[in-house]
């Protein structure tokens, strides 16, 4: 009886994590670009927190010699900034005439990768807009080579924002915290009843 209200309580909490969970994942989309889909298309694509994106290639000879995705965060302003940033998921490049730049408009940052130099995180600038370039992949198909890239947009809070987030987040525990307490509470003084009951029937 008393491990079924110990159980009660456990499940209580992890329910009351898991909706929390749910609820964010929820709120987000990725989407999937190809680069032999989009090699001729040169639009900035918007990123934000709630929408990220799974850059492909699969070795397929593509159309130019260098082929350029863009990618913008929202322009931050006095309560928030935002830097786009480019995670590998898997990259393996074995044609070494192939190369794969991360850089930035307006900034100095840029990283090549290769056959040599395997992609790693890389994060523009805050407020740049972000670019993938796919270069020497218009020659010949490469069926050893291949990169997946996740492009999300990293943002920067303020102080006020991020008061707001932990006062927040401090009253969400102490609602879990007062409902798991109060829970257990119960349940210790439905043990201190049973003992007792048990000594009066011991006394009688």
């Amino acid at each position: 009886m008393n491990l079924r209200k110990d159980n009660n309580c456990m499940n209580f909490f992890v329910f009351s994590l898991t909706v929390y969970h749910l609820m964010y994942v929820c709120k987000t989309e990725t989407k999937g670009l190809h680069f032999v889909n989009i090699c001729t298309h040169l639009r900035v694509r918007d990123v934000s927190p709630e929408v990220s994106y799974v850059v492909s290639w699969s070795g397929e000879q593509v159309p130019s010699a260098t082929c350029q995705l863009g990618f913008a965060g929202p322009v931050g302003d006095s309560l928030y900034s935002r830097s786009v940033c480019f995670d590998t998921i898997s990259f393996l490049v074995k044609d070494c005439g192939v190369r794969v730049e991360f850089s930035e408009e307006g900034g100095s940052k840029a990283s090549n990768y290769s056959c040599t130099r395997k992609s790693r995180a890389w994060c523009a600038g805050k407020d740049h807009v972000a670019y993938i370039r796919l270069i020497g992949a218009n020659l010949h198909p490469s069926n050893t080579s291949s990169f997946k890239i996740l492009v999300t947009a990293e943002k920067t809070s303020t102080l006020l924002i991020l008061k707001i987030g932990i006062s927040v987040g401090l009253v969400c525990l102490s609602v879990t915290g007062i409902l798991v307490a109060l829970c257990c509470f119960k349940k210790k003084k439905k043990r201190v009843k049973e003992a007792e009951l048990e000594y009066t029937r011991l006394a009688e």
